[in-house]
């Protein structure tokens, strides 16, 4: 207890700790000479004066370092004013309960329970960074087969309401891939799978790379997509940057049916502000709240061409809902800020904002003192003009020969850039019966020789089957037996030379297996993959080389021709689909 003036009348437990000489002394009175509990003991003094003042008790967690002891208490504190019974504050009463011990007990109970959930967490996480990479590559698999048989239908088609058909399959095949890559993307986002890796580059290399893909499909659309070029430099993650700047260009095309596209820079002191703008129908100013929101598909402004076509269906036409959410969680994994002005009918702009690269300053060259100059003689402005050698007159043996009308010779055809070397043997690794169908009849429909198998161990056995040299290996990376089509690849170049072409056609999408790819000089496809793209790849395969010499040739060895055991026409598949 304290009276008036705050002087200590009767005290137990941990006050009168401090000595009997305690009493009629304040709190400023006991703080001198207290070592680190002195700044404790004036907040007690101010707290009380407060209590007097106000006539209404508080509670306070207080620590006090107490004489002898090494380590100070924690006190549940609860002061209240001292009243007589006319109500006049007389002074101050005070209980402080030591909780010390149970504080602690509960701290090492609420750590040992944090430490379980963060453990549960990351299990799940885990097991979820399995089951995105299992379902990626799983849901991928039958898409790249139908792609594959799609495209070997397609060549065969004559008859126009067939191709018609063919086409809406194809459309329906492409809205559906789209669904499952950006459902994939923004899985993984969720998931915290995906890693940054920041780097410095050239904004140019994305931003013209990008322009130059959308421009044919907006010109499709009528619409004008111009790139403004930039010098400009980041540190950011340039793949994760073409997937949110490819994201806006996608939205500004699909909603965009006259005027432009544009796609520009402006630096704004240590940052630059990648800016995306369109012609398009606009976003309400209500929506713009929502729409970077999964799913979110909201209506465009009335009286716009894609707003009277029926813009809020849920159809692939106008959207998913998912390419705005996507660009901004990879944003926010990237520590960048996004932001979007529109006006209904008369369009939009996204703003993504990155740092800008340090400027790397070349040191200027050092002075340097040239002595004894003597000035070189003038060269002629022009040189002269030689006349040719003089040569015998020309006979009748050196008249241009005169070929008879219609004897003309036939031009030489040049070799198709998009057409694989014919005879050549691609040795094919796929677990999937139909997908493995589908690239032996693709490969054979290109002019090469295909040896198609399911296992390594039957490919193995069908190359000492044969005494011909693989020019190329397209594998899949998951294969029976935890095996890897990377190691397969290995395998082949130890036996046949490192010079073979190696190619993933794969749904893992583990950013460690591009690495090793890039390593061994082994392209990675992801499917589905378009079959003209992974004609052009197995092209560039097969004339440039893949292998880890860099070279295209066998270590000194041309390539043995294919064995009269393997040859084309000799897959049922294949000749199933030629007829």
């Amino acid at each position: 207890m304290q009276d008036n003036d705050l002087r200590y009348v009767w005290a137990k437990g941990p006050v009168a700790a401090f000595g009997p000489g305690v009493l009629g002394l304040t709190d400023l009175d006991i703080r001198n000479g207290r070592g680190k509990s002195a700044e404790g003991f004036t907040t007690l003094h101010a707290i009380k004066g407060r209590i007097l003042e106000t006539g209404r008790g508080e509670r306070h967690m207080f620590r006090l370092e107490i004489p002898g002891e090494t380590e100070s208490r924690l006190y549940d504190l609860v002061l209240e004013p001292h009243r007589e019974p006319d109500g006049s504050i007389t002074g101050i009463i005070g209980l402080g309960l030591d909780i010390t011990v149970e504080t602690a007990r509960r701290g090492a109970v609420a750590l040992a329970e944090a430490q379980a959930v963060k453990a549960e967490a990351e299990r799940a996480n885990r097991a979820k960074s399995r089951f995105l990479a299992a379902a990626s590559h799983d849901l991928r698999q039958p898409f790249q087969a139908m792609r594959l048989f799609l495209h070997l239908l397609e060549t065969r088609l004559t008859d126009d309401p067939q191709r018609d058909l063919a086409t809406k399959l194809t459309e329906s095949l492409d809205a559906t891939e789209d669904l499952l890559n950006a459902l994939v993307q923004i899985s993984a986002l969720e998931a915290a799978t995906v890693t940054p890796t920041p780097t410095r580059f050239a904004l140019s290399t994305v931003m013209e790379r990008l322009a130059g893909e959308f421009r044919p499909l907006a010109a499709a659309n009528g619409v004008n997509l111009r790139y403004i070029p930039t010098t400009a430099q980041v540190n950011s993650d340039p793949v994760l940057l073409d997937r949110m700047v490819r994201n806006l260009i996608v939205n500004a095309v699909r909603h965009t049916r006259k005027g432009g596209i544009l796609i520009g820079c402006r630096r704004r002191g240590p940052t630059v502000q990648l800016q995306v703008w369109d012609t398009g129908c606009g976003i309400p100013a209500d929506q713009l709240p929502f729409i970077f929101d999964e799913f979110y598909r909201g209506e465009t402004a009335a009286g716009t061409p894609t707003a009277q076509a029926g813009q809020a269906k849920r159809d692939a036409q106008h959207g998913l809902g998912l390419g705005l959410a996507i660009v901004k969680k990879t944003a926010t994994l990237l520590g960048l800020t996004v932001t979007v002005v529109s006006t209904p009918n008369r369009g939009s702009g996204f703003t993504i904002t990155l740092p800008l690269a340090e400027t790397v300053r070349v040191p200027a060259p050092r002075p340097v003192l040239v002595t004894d100059v003597r000035p070189a003689a003038a060269a002629p402005a022009t040189e002269p003009v030689k006349e040719p050698p003089p040569g015998p007159t020309p006979g009748p043996a050196q008249e241009p020969e005169v070929k008879e009308p219609g004897t003309t010779e036939p031009p030489v055809k040049e070799p198709s850039k998009d057409q694989p070397p014919g005879g050549v043997l691609v040795a094919l690794l796929e677990d999937d019966p139909l997908q493995l169908a589908a690239l032996e009849a693709m490969v054979e429909d290109w002019g090469c020789v295909p040896l198609a198998a399911s296992t390594p161990e039957a490919l193995f056995e069908g190359l000492d089957k044969t005494d011909a040299t693989p020019r190329l290996v397209i594998s899949d990376n998951r294969l029976p037996g935890n095996r890897r089509g990377m190691d397969v690849i290995a395998e082949i170049r130890k036996r046949y030379g490192g010079d073979v072409g190696g190619m993933l056609v794969t749904g893992d999408t583990d950013p460690q297996l591009m690495e090793q790819a890039t390593a061994a000089g082994v392209v990675v496809v992801h499917k589905p993959i378009a079959p003209p793209r992974l004609q052009r790849l197995v092209v560039d395969a097969l004339q440039n080389g893949t292998g880890q010499d860099g070279t295209g040739a066998s270590q000194g060895r041309a390539p043995a021709p294919p064995s009269p055991g393997i040859s084309p026409g000799n897959s049922r598949i294949a000749a199933a689909a030629r007829s």
